[in-house]
């Protein structure tokens, strides 16, 4: 079981539009709203998905204008919801949707280096 705590930012006039959309995702609480922008939120798995994804999935929509994740619970003692591959948040968000039979980048790639060696002294 994992457990994400979240804060999530937004311009104050996309509120009511971001506050309907975190109502239908499953698995996702809003703990705290101050009326200016800021939201924070819990998200947990549920049986759509695991917590990490549903962070992915949210990180991504155009009115959110950041996430910080503050607060993360990975525990053996439940396991990841049936069907889903528990997912690391610390993982690249644009990979969390990815079929797992992708291929991964290389550690150079990730990084910007390059597999030649440097010239340079």
């Amino acid at each position: 079981m994992s457990i994400l705590g979240v804060v999530a930012k937004t311009l104050p006039a996309h509120l009511p539009t971001l506050r309907t959309r975190l109502a239908t995702c499953a698995g996702l609480e809003i703990t705290a709203d101050p009326g200016d922008g800021r939201l924070v939120l819990v998200l947990e798995d549920s049986a759509a998905g695991s917590a990490a994804a549903l962070l992915g999935e949210i990180a991504r929509w155009p009115e959110l204008l950041s996430t910080t994740l503050v607060y993360e619970y990975s525990g053996a003692d439940h396991p990841a919801p049936e069907g889903h591959a528990r997912a690391d948040w610390r993982t690249d968000l644009d990979r969390l949707d990815r079929p797992a039979a992708a291929a991964e980048p290389s550690a150079h790639a990730i990084h910007g280096l390059h597999d030649t060696p440097s010239t340079e002294s």
